[in-house]
């Protein structure tokens, strides 16, 4: 499939037919009330007929949809490190993972109003069962990440995906984002797999370093004050702990609503510097991406807005070393928010999450 035809998103031409696809599906008065509450059904239809490119999609519905998930369930979003966007130059944006979808979306936002123009986003097909949620994704730029039934399979696709990269990057000038490993960090430990590092080369004609380096790599960090999947992740943790997790259908789909429409307090994202090649280069006998996966996670440590509720967690997990940046109601929360989980495995666990953060910034 020469044109990347089984991954690649909806191409302009393609858009029309989408969104009579999205008109027709039955939740679509309801996700129209929620971007828009005093428009009518039948406005609705007519706007959505009259959206033709991926770029009109994305100036409206989509930004919209944005806006209003950050008026209605945060209390307030900001940002930070515009300096270290490139408009109209392709850049590789590493981010660490909280939230399925927000961690990306939020990104987009940025871009759309500071760039004019929004990234391509790497997810995996797991989260795209249902067809509307295909046709939805694939229509704002998702790449999909193709597993594989068997190791030589999925090698092959991570290589095919990594060789379509390579070429948005390099040939189309187009910006990607990825997360900085493979499903959320849902220990609050922001790590980059130096595995995702050695796929993004599988599919350049360039040496690792070059490829990598010709990539233009922007580490992203998200910040959240509550993560509304926290209970969903300390509840993943402690059964994974037990023996093999195996989940439940429908349970990705849970945690997108959930990441969705939970409340999240505050909300920052910082761009971090790009990185140099001069950072990229190892010292003699260290692993390449070893040493650029360190670098990466300095990048998004520095760049993490720590929070009152990581500072409390931070409180009753170690109250010697505690910092007392919060207040006590924010104690109080977070307490109740762990009094939730049946164990004290499961609330150990969603403590530690909320401090892990804070335990990463002490480093540097």
């Amino acid at each position: 499939m020469n044109d990347f035809d089984d991954i690649r998103p909806y191409h302009d031409s393609e858009i029309a037919a989408a969104m009579t696809q999205v008109a027709e599906w039955d939740m679509f008065p309801q996700i129209l009330r929620f971007i828009y509450p005093n428009m009518s059904l039948e406005e609705g239809f007519q706007r959505l007929r009259t959206i033709s490119t991926v770029h009109q999609l994305q100036a409206s519905f989509m930004d919209d949809t944005i806006l209003r998930i950050i008026h209605e369930t945060t209390d307030g979003f900001t940002y930070s490190g515009l300096q270290n966007l490139r408009r109209g130059k392709p850049s590789l944006f590493i981010s660490n993972h909280r939230d399925i979808t927000l961690d990306a979306f939020l990104l987009q936002h940025i871009l759309l109003h500071h760039c004019g123009d929004t990234s391509h986003i790497v997810f995996g097909e797991n989260l795209l069962a249902m067809p509307i949620i295909d046709i939805l994704f694939r229509s704002n730029k998702l790449i999909r990440m193709k597993r594989g039934d068997t190791p030589r399979a999925f090698y092959n696709s991570l290589a095919y995906l990594s060789k379509y990269i390579n070429h948005l990057i390099r040939n189309e000038r187009q910006s990607v984002w990825i997360a900085q490993k493979n499903g959320r960090a849902k220990d609050g430990h922001d790590l980059t797999a130096p595995a995702m590092l050695k796929m993004l080369t599988l599919g350049s004609d360039l040496p690792p370093l070059q490829a990598l380096d010709s990539m233009h790599i922007v580490p992203i960090s998200v910040s959240y004050e509550w993560d509304p999947c926290d209970c969903l992740k300390a509840v993943e943790l402690s059964k994974s702990q037990h023996g093999p997790y195996q989940k439940e259908k429908g349970e990705d789909l849970k945690s997108v609503i959930t990441g969705i429409i939970g409340q999240k307090g505050h909300v920052h994202l910082t761009i971090c510097k790009p990185l140099s090649q001069q950072e990229l280069q190892p010292t003699e006998g260290e692993d390449l991406f070893v040493h650029i996966a360190a670098v990466i996670d300095q990048r998004i440590h520095e760049g993490y807005r720590l929070m009152p509720s990581n500072y409390a967690a931070q409180s009753l997990l170690s109250p010697s070393t505690a910092t007392k940046r919060y207040t006590q109601h924010t104690l109080e929360q977070l307490k109740a928010r762990a009094a939730t989980l049946p164990t004290s495995e499961m609330q150990r666990l969603l403590l530690e999450a909320y401090a892990a953060p804070v335990v990463a910034h002490s480093k540097y």
